[in-house]
């Protein structure tokens, strides 16, 4: 089970929990929080649980953080939909407080895959330098569980791409997705250490891959806030997911 997996309840079919564990967590010593993207890949798989169907799209709005060992609470709402697609409303609370609140419509119909969007060309994963953060000194948190590369560097054009595996070997997954993803802000020297405020997400397929590439384009900054745009690949160029999100740019004594 990965470690964003909600405990489904015996009570309640609709109704999960998951634990902050330290490998869901990111932030300083004493101050260890939930990460978005953990929280979006919980209420994802939740609502695959109780609809029986796979994600299409999610939106997600991050309100608070839940910290290290807190308990959260999940709930997933069918709204409406039919015999192709459901649609949902996921909360997640802790101590009666509103973490996040996530949209989404999961299902499809069958029809053929054409993909228009091209990754693009960069070396392989063993030839890109290995990203690091130099104030990241915990072995057991999120960013510890997985290996990054940086492919693409280029902050005057808003363009960064990074290669990202799991180091358990989780299979691909909308979850998995979803957490990777939300590496977006980190990908510019200016947003890194920025603030999500949501996450618009849409699998495109889950095709096996051992390594993911994160290839991020920012929009653009205004009034303190950053916007982007995420497209993931495997290896051979098979498009998983797109995803778009606004952030607060760090103060600048947040810098590092």
């Amino acid at each position: 089970m990965a470690f964003w997996s909600p405990q489904p309840s015996v009570k309640d079919e609709r109704k999960f929990e998951l634990v902050a564990s330290e490998q869901a967590c990111v932030g300083p010593a004493g101050y260890e929080f939930i990460m978005g993207g953990v929280a979006q890949a919980a209420a994802i798989e939740a609502a695959e649980i109780v609809s029986g169907k796979p994600l299409l799209w999610s939106t997600i709005q991050f309100v608070n953080a839940g910290l290290l060992n807190q308990s959260i609470d999940i709930e997933v709402e069918l709204l409406g939909g039919g015999r192709s697609i459901s649609q949902v409303l996921v909360t997640l609370t802790a101590d009666g407080t509103v973490l996040q609140t996530m949209s989404g419509a999961l299902g499809g119909r069958q029809g053929t895959e054409r993909q228009f969007v091209s990754m693009p060309q960069v070396a392989p994963p063993e030839d890109c330098p290995v990203k690091t953060d130099l104030d990241h000194n915990n072995d057991q948190d999120l960013i510890a569980q997985f290996e990054r590369r940086m492919a693409i560097a280029a902050p005057d054009e808003g363009l960064g791409a990074m290669w990202i595996r799991s180091k358990d070997s989780h299979r691909i997954s909308a979850g998995l997705l979803a957490i990777t993803s939300d590496f977006m802000l980190g990908l510019h020297p200016e947003s890194f250490r920025g603030t999500s405020l949501d996450n618009t997400f849409r699998v495109f397929s889950t095709h096996a891959t051992e390594w993911i590439l994160c290839v991020t384009q920012m929009s653009g900054f205004r009034d303190g806030a950053a916007m982007g745009v995420t497209h993931q690949f495997t290896q051979d160029g098979q498009l998983l997911s797109v995803s778009s999100q606004t952030g607060l740019l760090p103060r600048s004594d947040d810098r590092r």
